[in-house]
């Protein structure tokens, strides 16, 4: 086994990710396709930090099993949907000791388990029984970004860092803090936190919100935060995610009024999923309007206005033609 990395996807956050672990000196590998493959193999990542400094880096791509062998961990910076296919593209790369990271908006799949699968966004439980407990790590990264592949360019707009943190709560922090060290010394940083589903929930909370309106309407965060008359339904969102999580056992850090306040005065940035609507990319769902109603049905929660804004938000999907297939 060796330290060496694989980041799988090269979006806003893979690159971002990859560009910061090599300029680093980390042993970064990228696993890509199509026009992101090539971008990064001929030009190399150019990542931004929020404050324009700027680090390149050019790390070995690979665009298919047969270039792959066992790594000491991997991180998946894909979407919810795509996370089976990755899964099994990079199946070389993941040894008996490798360490595994899903990078992911939304609830993740390990939420759920082979018993009782999360079917949203793991249908047949097969997420669940790929990796073992011990070497799955959950992840949160709080990093809005944006990439422009005609310059080779992976933006980094707000500080942030990845959390990191055993699946299982009171498990073995062992596999989260061997991939929070591969971050020490980077430009980007990552904690280890002994209740990774409250850090889920915690950024769910305003994703829930302001990734679903501000897809709606096309609008910024801070816009769709000071709007006397969608205000009121990002707030609406954010506390039924916050019984949501109260019922699952856990909650979330800091008060309702508190992010939205953060919302309305440092929310410029264009959430992922409008970002997706505005480049024909398909929209994320599962993960984030589908899951979290399938877990509220379980625990007994009353979700109204999410069910409402996400029946909305899968028409405008549907319409768009940019629904996927999986969802």
């Amino acid at each position: 086994m060796t330290d060496s990395v694989l980041v799988v996807g090269a979006g806003a956050i893979g690159g971002m990710v990859a560009g910061y672990l090599a300029a680093a000196g980390r042993d970064v590998h990228v696993f890509a396709r199509g026009e992101t493959a090539r971008t990064v193999r001929e030009h190399g990542l150019r990542v931004l930090t929020p404050d324009d400094r700027e680090y390149r880096s050019r790390p070995p791509v690979h665009e298919d099993a047969s270039t792959l062998s066992p790594v000491g961990s991997v991180l998946f910076a894909t979407k919810a949907f795509s996370l089976g296919e990755a899964l099994a593209a990079v199946r070389p790369a993941i040894g008996p000791q490798t360490c595994v990271a899903p990078i992911v908006n939304g609830v993740p799949w390990w939420f759920g388990s082979p018993q009782s699968p999360v079917r949203a966004v793991d249908p047949r439980g097969e997420l669940a029984a790929a990796v073992s407990l011990e070497r799955l790590v959950g992840a949160v990264i709080y990093s809005p970004a944006w990439r422009d592949l005609a310059t080779a360019t992976w933006k980094q707009t707000v500080p942030g860092q990845l959390t990191l943190g055993p699946t299982v709560t009171g498990g073995d922090p062992a596999a989260a803090k061997s991939i929070a060290a591969l971050f020490e010394g980077a430009a980007f940083g990552a904690v280890v936190t002994d209740d990774i589903r409250r850090a889920v929930w915690s950024k769910f909370v305003t994703n829930a919100a302001f990734n679903t309106l501000c897809a709606l309407t096309g609008a910024r965060q801070c816009d769709v935060a000071s709007d006397a008359g969608t205000g009121p339904i990002a707030e609406a969102l954010m506390r039924e995610v916050e019984a949501l999580a109260i019922a699952d056992g856990s909650g979330i850090t800091g008060s309702i009024a508190e992010r939205l306040k953060v919302a309305r005065e440092k929310g410029i940035h264009k959430p992922s999923t409008l970002q997706d609507f505005e480049t024909g990319r398909p929209i994320e769902l599962g993960a984030l309007v589908d899951a979290p109603l399938e877990m509220a049905a379980r625990l007994g929660v009353a979700m109204p206005e999410l069910m409402r804004v996400g029946a909305l938000l899968r028409l405008k999907a549907i319409t768009a033609g940019l629904l996927p297939e999986t969802t």
